[in-house]
């Protein structure tokens, strides 16, 4: 069985200063406006359940969202070193590309994972909105896959 990606939702882009992040996409390139968020623990409002690399651990990250067209440019500040976010912002520096989220077929694109062996890197739950989960694809791809189970 094969994943097939059927649509970029987002990309996301670590920094070290998300409030001058967001100053210079909006004063060098127009992009915004922008929702941040601040200091949450996990993604959007309060996750649960994070796992970081196969074990249980919370970390803290400040966001900003915007749209540019039909993609979400996410920016991810990590406020702790818990995340792989902050191990990714430490190992690239500013600016890099950490993810894209995408849609395609949860349940296919897991078991792909798992037959080409690339590891769960981060997931967790927000409460009555999603579970979300990151996938390693470094190596075939140049950057990590996050998908989303929406709740009903």
């Amino acid at each position: 069985m094969s994943a097939e990606i059927k649509n970029i939702t987002q990309i996301g882009i670590v920094t070290g200063d998300l409030y001058a992040m967001v100053d210079r996409y909006q004063k060098l390139y127009g992009i915004g406006p922008w929702e941040i968020r601040d200091g949450k623990k996990g993604f959007k409002d309060e996750a649960e359940d994070l796992m970081v690399y196969g074990k249980r651990q919370d970390f803290k990250v400040s966001l900003a969202l915007c749209m540019a067209g039909n993609v979400q440019l996410e920016l991810i500040q990590p406020l702790d070193e818990y995340s792989d976010y902050a191990r990714h912002l430490k190992e690239h520096g500013e600016g890099h590309i950490h993810h894209i989220s995408i849609l395609t077929d949860n349940q296919a694109f897991r078991e792909t994972m798992a037959e080409r062996e690339i590891a769960s890197v981060m997931k967790g739950h927000v409460a009555g909105v999603e579970t979300f989960e990151y996938f390693d694809t470094g190596r075939e791809l140049g950057v990590k896959v996050e998908i989303h189970d929406l709740e009903s």
